[in-house]
């Protein structure tokens, strides 16, 4: 079955843009605000907001694909919004044998929430968006379960951090605009499963997993937040 080789500097940020070369085309799935869905890329890039860029009414889509016209960047990319810093991103890689898993994160807590909480209005941003690349093919089922896994392994890291949800009562599970994309190099022959018991679903567990974990520690030491509370 075919397995991509990871190169190394295919990561760019100048602060404003991320961008990812995938070296390839992959299969992607996620809910990003461009190129969401399951679908087809060989890019992905974030562009870091302030509120000001999205006023009442402006579409984020039409202004993200207008952004990537504007600065010649390639508009097939799936894109991630966060107002989270691109210097402090994370990138974590998780080998077994030949297989390998990368997880790239941007981790902004202001917006932190627990599951299953009432919606309050409040003027707090923060997202945690989540790039994970595998170095084999996967199949949809495959894709929606690494999707899974990765969620998991997100919850996980901001439990164990202690992130209190903005509410102030309980501990948050992430934030209430997390973002998760999952891309894999195209093939005709595809792993069908990506859960827990599989290898490829433990890399996604563990690469999301450090990924987040790091996050979380860069943003509270940025917003000069101890350890233990949000």
């Amino acid at each position: 079955m075919k397995s991509l080789e990871l190169e190394q500097s295919t990561i760019k940020t100048d602060g404003t843009w991320l961008d990812i070369d995938l070296q390839e085309m992959h299969s992607a799935l996620s809910w990003t605000v461009l190129g969401g869905g399951w679908t087809r890329t060989r890019s992905a890039t974030w562009l870091r907001v302030s509120n000001e860029d999205l006023p009442p009414g402006l579409n984020p889509t039409e202004h993200y694909r207008n952004r990537l016209i504007e600065t010649g960047r390639e508009i097939n990319s799936i894109g991630f919004l966060t107002s989270a810093s691109l210097f402090a991103y994370t990138e974590r890689i998780c080998r077994f044998e030949k297989l390998w898993v990368r997880c790239v994160s941007t981790v902004g807590l202001g917006n932190a929430v627990r599951v299953g909480e009432p919606h309050l209005f409040h003027e707090n941003y923060g997202t945690i968006n989540l790039l994970v690349q595998t170095s084999v093919p996967l199949n949809l089922s495959a894709s929606i379960e690494a999707v899974s896994i990765a969620t998991e392994a997100r919850t996980l890291a901001i439990l164990e951090g202690n992130v209190q949800s903005i509410s102030g009562f309980q501990p948050a599970t992430g934030t209430g605009t997390d973002c998760i994309g999952i891309v894999s190099p195209e093939a005709k022959e595809c792993h069908i499963y990506a859960g827990k018991h599989t290898d490829i679903g433990h890399l996604i567990g563990s690469s999301a997993y450090q990924a987040v974990q790091v996050g979380v520690e860069k943003w509270k030491l940025a917003n000069k937040v101890s350890t233990g509370t949000m």
